[in-house]
């Protein structure tokens, strides 16, 4: 598919963003603020305009967006944009009064991706909002306050959600409640331990017999089916299942967070849920159902939402939502997106497994769709996650003009989440660029005590440092799994303050 089959881009509404000539990008400190800063703080982006998987700055540079879920079906795709536009016009917005907005299609249109159970459709602002009113009607309806979450999860920005976001308050260092509790990430990579599923499941049976013990009620269980935020790590079935079984024995209910990895994006499946055969009691879906319009939903039974009472009346789909929603729905159906987030993602796949194979910064290649992740290590042996190293690789590629991220509990997993208009030429792009800067990183070297070092990359300016996400990073060293040189320890304290300090702000 390209940008020709789906009609010329560059629709009205997006060319009154584009500059009216091509010119040299002002001096950072003259004309751009925050707002515009993407991925670098000392050589920020200006994203003046998008269109489908494509930014444009304000050079009139083209990027390719490999990160951007929330633009789902493309960034101001034209469907989308007029959809809203249209309804703008004659949009109503009434308080104290409960209207009748007539014909509502797009609970309708929802449902028949669903199973029946799932059956009533709460409508709010943002994901993090919805996963806030997930949580009340679990603690209502179950009359538990407890939550069971999965460690480095992260499920939204607001103070009630920080809570169930073992991400942001490990690395604020902020102290976690005591009603929440955590079971451990099914990182499958690391030990090749044949039992390792069944470790993960036995750790997660003691989380949930100790609240009992303590005469805690659970409330319920939420996580991603797929777990998108720790770095795109795909658990076991058999894990999933257990883990909802002995929630549900224990009397709380399962909440499915698809504010990622939902809406057709892993290829298979419509929800990433049904991959794993699981029936979660709760769907929380955010703003990718609006291609990044602000709208989110709650999807329940007719029974739990009942404990809302009146309140339910506070979560309808407005006209506008209805038609941005709708229009979502019929570009993935109309472009068939779906099926083509799973050949491309199949074919991405094999070309970067192809690229580990070259390389020795490359752990593991894994994902599903168009949900893929690079561990990126120091060597295959010793699977040290190489922070640094991942670092390098994002801003390199933004200099080929490729936006990249780097997520996980330590910074060195690559995420490729693009919009699903992504092709296979645009994955063929991205693997030469990568390859292309992987081939300019220092050959790993091996000694006695498994100490890999980073050469400086070369600079236009500077030959002994490396300007990272958050500023100019020095070459580091690889531990020793006895110890570290005090340097290299300082540099790495100062750096993981930085990320301590902003890193969960890049998924808001």
């Amino acid at each position: 598919m390209t940008s020709a089959d789906l009609g010329d881009p560059c629709t009205s509404t997006m060319q009154m963003c584009k500059p009216q000539k091509t010119h040299k990008m002002a001096p950072v400190s003259r004309c751009s603020g925050k707002s515009f800063r993407l991925n670098q703080e000392q050589r920020p982006l200006k994203i003046v305009r998008a269109s489908y998987q494509y930014l444009y700055d304000n050079a009139n540079a083209e990027y390719l967006d490999c990160v951007n879920s929330v633009s789902h079906v493309g960034h101001c795709h034209p469907v989308v944009v007029k959809a809203a536009s249209a309804t703008m016009e004659c949009n109503i917005t009434t308080q104290g009064w409960d209207i009748d907005y007539g014909d509502i299609r797009y609970p309708v249109k929802l449902r028949q991706t669903l199973p029946d159970y799932l059956d009533t459709f709460l409508f709010c602002n943002s994901g993090s909002e919805a996963v806030d009113l997930s949580l009340q009607l679990c603690q209502l309806y179950t009359r538990g306050t407890d939550v069971v979450v999965i460690d480095n999860a992260f499920h939204g920005s607001i103070d009630s959600v920080h809570h169930l976001s073992p991400k942001v308050f490990k690395a604020n260092n902020i102290s976690k409640a005591d009603w929440v509790h955590i079971v451990a990430m099914p990182d499958l990579y690391r030990g090749q331990d044949p039992g390792a599923v069944d470790k993960y499941i036995s750790d997660a049976r003691e989380v949930v017999q100790n609240i009992r013990h303590t005469g805690k009620k659970i409330a319920c269980f939420i996580a991603e089916p797929m777990l998108t935020v720790p770095g795109i790590i795909i658990p076991p079935s058999t894990w999933v299942q257990e883990i909802y079984k002995m929630v549900h024995e224990a009397g709380g209910l399962c909440i499915a967070d698809e504010v990622q990895a939902g809406l057709g994006r892993i290829g298979s499946h419509f929800w990433s849920f049904q991959a794993l055969d699981v029936n979660p009691d709760i769907l929380i879906i955010g703003k990718t159902i609006g291609n990044g319009y602000p709208m989110a939903s709650v999807v329940t039974s007719r029974e739990i939402a009942a404990v809302l009472g009146d309140r339910i009346k506070e979560y309808k789909c407005s006209p506008l939502m209805d038609a941005v929603g709708c229009a979502v729905l019929e570009v993935l159906e109309k472009e068939h997106l779906m099926a083509a987030a799973a050949s491309v993602g199949s074919f991405l796949q094999d070309q970067l497994k192809t690229l580990q194979h070259q390389h020795e910064y490359i752990g593991d290649v894994r994902g599903k769709g168009l949900m893929v992740a690079l561990e990126i290590v120091w060597s295959k042996e010793s699977k040290k996650p190489a922070q640094e190293v991942a670092e390098q690789i994002v801003h390199r590629m933004k200099d080929e003009y490729v936006i990249l991220a780097n997520e996980g509990c330590n910074r060195n997993i690559l995420m490729l989440m693009p919009p699903m208009c992504f092709t296979k030429d645009n994955a063929i792009s991205l693997v030469q660029r990568l390859e292309k800067v992987l081939s300019e990183l220092p050959k790993h070297r091996h000694s006695q005590d498994d100490t890999a070092h980073l050469s400086p990359m070369p600079q236009a300016s500077q030959s002994t440092v490396c300007e990272g996400r958050l500023g100019i990073i020095q070459p580091q060293e690889e531990e020793d799994d006895d110890g570290e040189d005090d340097s290299s320890s300082s540099n790495k304290d100062t750096m993981d303050l930085e990320y301590t300090q902003h890193s969960y702000q890049d998924l808001d």
